[in-house]
């Protein structure tokens, strides 16, 4: 297990511009060679430069677990054909769901893990197709006052961390959901509830924003057993 706390294109919001899983990490062609190589010795898993649309901002287009990846359907034919390759490379049969939403910042709307998701609203009607992308239990279910679960949430298959505004009965059925043994409410970056935006993380490692405090750290790996 190992973390590490850093920046990607001079921001402290790493889970802007990457996204991973237990099985691999996808980031953008365009990130430093300085910073690439800090955070594959972090990861176990093999790294896949590719971007959406021509945009480096994959954790706000993608999310994935070890089922599947769902991608928004303004990717580039040649972006789609990357992703294949790299899966095929892995022998993974994980699925590549194309969903044709008009919401499409897939990262912001949807949480999940291998065990469970919670989608937004704004994609009840794609729920079905999420479910069987992601091959899990799959609700629509928004809280804190917000209707961006995978923006205000950072989870993998041991835990997650919510927005400090969730309630105690929020938090229980999240839990319930993703079947996690740990949830809390935190914060990255100095205060920011877009826990999302400042980590990626999956069963064994993280990368943190640069500007989380100490006990930000604390709170997120404990939780998450990093």
């Amino acid at each position: 297990m190992a973390i590490l706390r850093s920046q990607v294109f001079g921001k402290s919001l790493i889970g802007v511009y990457l996204t991973c899983n237990n099985s691999y990490i996808l980031y953008p062609p365009t990130t430093l060679k300085t910073t690439f190589i800090k955070f594959k010795e972090i990861f176990g898993e093999p790294f896949y430069p590719v971007t959406i649309n021509n945009s480096n901002l994959l954790g706000i287009y993608t999310v994935s677990n070890k089922y599947g990846i769902i991608v928004p359907h303004i990717i580039k034919d040649e972006e789609l054909d990357k992703l294949k390759s790299y899966l095929n490379e892995l022998h993974n049969s994980s699925q590549i769901g194309i969903l044709k939403s008009i919401d499409n910042a897939f990262g912001n709307l949807i949480l999940c893990n291998d065990k469970g998701a919670i989608i937004s609203s704004l994609l009840k009607n794609y729920k079905k197709e999420i479910e069987d992308i992601l091959s899990v239990e799959t609700v629509i279910y928004e809280f804190a006052d917000n209707y961006l679960p995978g923006s205000i949430s950072l989870a993998n298959n041991h835990g997650c961390l919510v927005h400090p505004l969730s309630t105690d009965e929020e938090i229980e059925y999240i839990s319930s959901i993703l079947k996690v043994d740990e949830i809390d409410v935190s914060t990255v970056n100095r205060g920011i509830p877009y826990l999302s935006s400042g980590a990626i993380v999956n069963d064994k490692s993280g990368i943190f924003g640069a500007d989380c405090t100490g006990p930000e750290m604390m709170r997120l790996t404990d939780i998450l057993k990093l």
